[in-house]
C-alpha cells in the first residue's frame, strides 16, 4: 500500500505542476493586452501632436494667403493714390485705408512669427517623441517575444504533462484513483500529504501516536481525521 500512495503522490505532484502552468497561462493574455493597449495610446499621444503640427502649418499658409491678399489690395490702393487729378480728400481716404490694411498685415506676421515659434518648439516634442515610441516600441516587443516564448513553453510542457499523466495514473489502483478525484473536484490536487512532525500537512491537525505508526508502516491507506486527506511519511 505504501507504493500504490507513492504512485498516487507522484500523480498529485504531476497535477499541482499543471495546475500552477494552467493558472501562469491564464496571467499572459491580459498581460499582453496590456502592452497592445499602452502602446496604442502613446502612438495616439504623439499622432495628437502630428495632427497639432499639422494644424499650426495650415493656419500659418492661411495667414500667408491673407498677406498676400491685403498686399494686393495695398497695391491697388496705392495705384489709385498715382491717379492723375486725384482729390486730397480721396488721396487722405485711400491712405486711411491703406494704413488700416498695412495694420492687418502686421498682425497677421506677429500670428506667423507666434505660430513658427511654436512650430519649432512643436518639432522638437516631435522629435524627441519619435524617438521614445521607438524605444518603446522596441522594448513593448521584446516583451511580447518573451512572453510569447513563456506561453509556447508552457504549453509544450503541459502537453508533456499530459502524457506522464496517463502513464502515472494507470499506476495508481482504482479504489485510490476514485477518492483522488472525488476529492479534486472540491479541493484541487491536495489529496495526498505528507507528515509534519505529529500534524497533518494539509489541515496541521495533530496526529495520534498510534495513527503515526501506521502511517511509517504504511501498510494501509490513513485518513485525516480533520481533513480526511491521505497521509504519508515525510521520508516517502
Amino acid at each position: 500500500m505504501k507504493e500504490e500512495i507513492q504512485k498516487l503522490y507522484e500523480l498529485q505532484q504531476i497535477d499541482l505542476e499543471m495546475l500552477r502552468l494552467r493558472e501562469q497561462l491564464i496571467l499572459y493574455p491580459p498581460m499582453l493586452k496590456k502592452i497592445e493597449t499602452n502602446m496604442g495610446k502613446k502612438k495616439k499621444e504623439h499622432e495628437k501632436l502630428l495632427e497639432k503640427r499639422k494644424a499650426l502649418q495650415k493656419s500659418r499658409r492661411d495667414m500667408e494667403k491673407e498677406i498676400e491678399f491685403l498686399e494686393e489690395q495695398v497695391n491697388k490702393k496705392l495705384r489709385q493714390q498715382l491717379a492723375p487729378k486725384i482729390k486730397q480728400d480721396a488721396y487722405d481716404a485711400l491712405k486711411h485705408e491703406i494704413d488700416g490694411v498695412q495694420k492687418q498685415i502686421s498682425q497677421f506676421e506677429d500670428k506667423i512669427l507666434a505660430n513658427i515659434t511654436e512650430e519649432e518648439k512643436l518639432e522638437k516634442s516631435i522629435a524627441q517623441g519619435e524617438q521614445r515610441l521607438k524605444a518603446e516600441e522596441e522594448d513593448a516587443l521584446m516583451e511580447q517575444e518573451r512572453i510569447n516564448s513563456q506561453i509556447e513553453s508552457k504549453k509544450k510542457r503541459l502537453a508533456s504533462l499530459e502524457k506522464d499523466r496517463n502513464a502515472q495514473k494507470n499506476l495508481v489502483s482504482q479504489q485510490l484513483l476514485s477518492y483522488y478525484n472525488r476529492f479534486y473536484k472540491s479541493y484541487g490536487p491536495n489529496i495526498v500529504v505528507k507528515i509534519e512532525g505529529d500534524s497533518c500537512g494539509g489541515c496541521h491537525m495533530r496526529i495520534l501516536p498510534q495513527v503515526l505508526v501506521e502511517i511509517h508502516r504504511g501498510d494501509k491507506i490513513v485518513h485525516c481525521e480533520g481533513c480526511r486527506r491521505i497521509l504519508m511519511a515525510s521520508d516517502s
